[in-house]
């Protein structure tokens, strides 16, 4: 940094140049000063009244009115807010719609996972490690829908990560039966998720085997629907054996159905087997570098504001104009009668 940006010594840009034509007031106001017109300034002395003959003959100097004067002329360079570049500004974020998909099944509840050393259910460690990762992602709007024998929106898209996080934790199993009607809760989902910024959005799907055993909606329609809209999924197994990519029929839906390998292949998104807390870390570390939170280049600086300064001169003269002894001296100002 140069001794100038040390020393607050650079070039000043004014917000408000316009606030300089009134400066000639305050030049009128000193010029009213030097001859004496402020009213504060005029004496009155009876002829008769002890003093009379000394006093001066010429109208003094107005202190006071030299002082208004200059404070006036600070208050102008103040209001024409002088200012100096700063730092660049970065803007906001620019995030995507992230979507959970919190299977509460009676699976969820095994307790064959452990954190901090004690075994954990499947469910508490999901949603421990996946605030985590709601907290470290700012401007993505998130949201939070169950399902198991029903899908429900627990949380529609928001920004307000808090109010994500404390819904997140509020999930347990068996909130809506067991049953597992996956295609539902895609397809819930995929009504409330819209691009943003040009970030086409992202399902994170969490389950223990992927099965969908009933629904209104099969599997299959949900996966065709994400892949027209462009929607990834990324699908992450807690626990059970891993997925094998082969389909899987179930009496509710005539097609063979995907398991979490294959929707996250047809959807472009990704699979990850973390039956593991550390697995589940390292999964949504790989998340969030596939869909990324965009930064975009800073734009504009910062700036400096300066206008306290010429406020505060502004302040102390007419200040002084009261506390200063009068000026010039008094014996100075007149000449006495003979």
């Amino acid at each position: 940094m140069s001794a100038a940006g040390l020393l607050g010594i650079g070039p000043l840009a004014w917000a408000h140049p316009w606030a300089f034509a009134l400066l000639p007031l305050a030049g009128w106001l000193a010029w009213r000063a030097r001859r004496g017109d402020d009213p504060a300034s005029v004496r009155l002395v009876h002829t008769q009244l002890h003093g009379a003959l000394h006093a001066p003959l010429a109208p003094p100097t107005s202190r006071r009115g030299l002082f208004a004067a200059g404070a006036f002329a600070c208050w102008v360079v103040a209001l024409a807010q002088p200012q100096r570049p700063g730092a660049w500004q970065l803007p906001p974020a620019r995030g995507r719609d992230v979507v959970v998909l919190l299977d509460t099944t009676l699976s969820m509840t095994l307790h064959d996972l452990r954190w901090d050393g004690r075994p954990a259910e499947r469910l508490a460690v999901v949603k421990q490690v996946f605030a985590r990762f709601v907290d470290s992602s700012p401007g993505d709007r998130f949201g939070v829908i169950a399902y198991g024998a029903h899908a429900a929106t627990l949380l529609p898209p928001t920004l307000d990560r808090r109010v994500a996080v404390r819904v997140l934790m509020r999930a347990r199993p068996d909130l809506l039966g067991d049953g597992g009607c996956l295609g539902d809760a895609m397809a819930l989902a995929l009504r409330q998720v819209r691009s943003r910024a040009g970030l086409a959005p992202v399902l994170v799907l969490y389950s223990d085997d992927g099965s969908s055993r009933g629904g209104h909606i099969s599997p299959a329609q949900s996966v065709a629907l994400a892949r027209s809209l462009g929607v990834r999924v990324f699908a992450v197994q807690v626990g059970g054996k891993p997925a094998d990519a082969r389909p899987y029929r179930v009496p509710a839906f005539d097609a063979p159905q995907p398991d979490l390998a294959e929707i996250a292949r047809l959807t472009h998104g990704q699979y990850f087997y973390a039956a593991s807390p550390g697995a589940q870390r390292r999964a949504v570390q790989a998340i969030a570098r596939l869909a990324p939170t965009l930064q975009p280049p800073p734009r504009r600086g910062a700036a400096r504001q300066e206008f306290a300064w010429p406020l505060l001169a502004g302040a102390l003269l007419l200040v002084a104009s009261e506390w200063l002894p009068e000026w010039p001296p008094s014996w100075r100002r007149g000449r006495s009668r003979p």
